[in-house]
């Protein structure tokens, strides 16, 4: 699975707030959305919110 770009629209003071986070952690904006992102995916998960991705597509 290749990887794609994703435009994401948010207040000037978030994106503030993340780049502390990301600055904190010694990693890029980019990554540290894909981090949050990749977590709160795992979240809904694990509490059967939405499925696991299938696999065999």
């Amino acid at each position: 699975m290749g990887k794609v770009t994703l435009s994401i629209y948010m207040e000037e003071e978030d994106k503030e707030a993340l780049q502390q986070l990301a600055d904190a952690e010694e990693r890029s904006l980019s990554q540290m959305a894909v981090l949050i992102l990749k977590r709160a995916i795992k979240q809904a998960q694990a509490e059967g919110t939405i499925s696991p991705p299938n696999k065999g597509k």
